[in-house]
């Protein structure tokens, strides 16, 4: 065997010797990044989490505010001369304009609709029909 062939072995059993050793630090390292990784994730999915609860608390405040502010706009409006009110009502969104007639004592809401312009009540009477889906036992019973 020439000197050459033995350091040809010598590396080779040297390789094989380490590889294990190789292997099992790259496992190792990439472990540790894996649960870098999955600490990271869970501290995000934590924040997320306290986000969500804190726009929750937020739309709920919101949602009582709409409630106690339609129920005051509601009492306003149906205290309104009827012209004055359907002026009010016209420059509102059509959605809104609706849902603030359907809460409307009926009689009141068809002065105001009698008040507007023909095209703006019939536009709002189209939201009002089309926002309550009539299910078809209602309309075989008509």
């Amino acid at each position: 065997m020439t000197p050459k062939d033995d350091a040809g072995q010598e590396i080779d059993r040297y390789c094989t010797n380490i590889n294990d050793k190789a292997a099992d630090a790259r496992y190792a390292m990439q472990t540790r990044e894996l649960q870098q990784l999955r600490a990271d994730v869970d501290s995000r999915i934590q924040e997320l989490e306290a986000k969500r609860q804190e726009y929750e608390v937020w739309l709920k405040r919101r949602d009582e505010f709409i409630d106690k502010a339609q129920d005051s706009l509601v009492g306003i409006i149906s205290k309104m001369r009827p012209d004055a009110a359907a002026a009010q009502m016209a420059l509102l969104g059509d959605e809104a304009a609706a849902a603030l007639l359907l809460k409307l004592n009926p009689r009141v809401s068809s002065v105001i609709l009698n008040e507007m312009p023909a095209e703006k009540s019939s536009k709002l009477a189209r939201v009002i029909v089309g926002s309550r889906v009539v299910s078809q036992k209602e309309r075989t019973a008509q």
